[in-house]
């Protein structure tokens, strides 16, 4: 895939970057925080993610997705401690301010909300050390250029999670579990009714609900059929047994680098 003005081609991955970069709103500096912070103390690191304050509130970190880590004897995964440990430096070093999200609590009851320490965005350091998957999740989408842009550098420098076998994308048709995944694999089907649907070889299947189709063009969608996408989000299994991705903006698509 490439684009641009006749007679200038610009590699598909960085094309995709520009389209992503004008489906948002745009602020004076994208890692700053839309809105007025907080003054707040931490009591907890739990990890990479989440943290638990000093007045007992849980605050799941928006826009990251930091590695597990283990818990009833399973193993902690890939850079999981190093995640925690740099949330806990960060914080120890400096001023912690928290901006709630637009939605401020998630299904667990956490609030959802960006921190900054000393000015700088934690999520942006875990993002461009290669600590944290970005994720972008409606209606908290302040700091999704921010994220995209360290992202897209820390896996051009294969840093962290990036240059890590074990941490690469799970085949399509090789999922197994379910939890925070990048899959990977063939695209043999759209369907477009009320939700949209997109299934990959082997079974499994991505869906972009109602409510999020307006973050996506659904030509660009059409355009997957036959090639190997890879996605990312938290794989679930349906009641009819499949495995399944809800897509909820196309930064769950991670396009190949140029």
């Amino acid at each position: 895939m490439t684009c641009g003005a006749p007679g200038m081609r610009i590699p598909g991955a960085l094309c995709f970057l520009c389209w992503l970069t004008l489906s948002f709103p745009v602020h004076a500096d994208p890692c700053t925080p839309a809105g007025h912070g907080q003054q707040a103390r931490v009591a907890h690191v739990t990890d990479g993610d989440t943290i638990v304050l000093d007045d007992g509130r849980r605050v799941r970190l928006i826009g990251v997705n930091a590695p597990e880590l283990g818990r009833d004897g399973a193993s902690d995964q890939p850079l999981a401690r190093e995640a925690r440990q740099l949330v806990e430096k960060m914080l120890a070093e400096a001023p912690l301010v928290l901006y709630v999200g637009d939605q401020r609590r998630d299904s667990h009851g956490r609030w959802l909300a960006h921190l900054a320490a000393g000015g700088d965005s934690v999520e942006r350091e875990l993002v461009a050390r290669g600590l944290a998957y970005h994720v972008a999740i409606p209606p908290n989408l302040g700091l999704v250029e921010c994220l995209r842009t360290a992202e897209f550098e820390a896996r051009s420098a294969r840093l962290g999670l990036w240059g890590m076998e074990g941490a690469g994308p799970v085949a399509s048709d090789a999922v197994v579990t379910g939890g925070y995944q990048r899959v990977r694999g063939r695209v043999e089907r759209l369907l477009f009714g009320d939700a949209w649907w997109i299934e990959f070889a082997g079974g499994f299947r991505a869906v972009i609900y109602p409510e999020h189709q307006r973050y996506w063009s659904r030509q660009a969608l059409a355009g997957w059929r036959g090639q190997v996408i890879e996605v990312r989000g938290w794989v679930y299994r349906s009641r009819r047994g499949e495995w399944r991705m809800r897509l909820p903006t196309p930064d769950a698509r991670l396009p190949d680098l140029p």
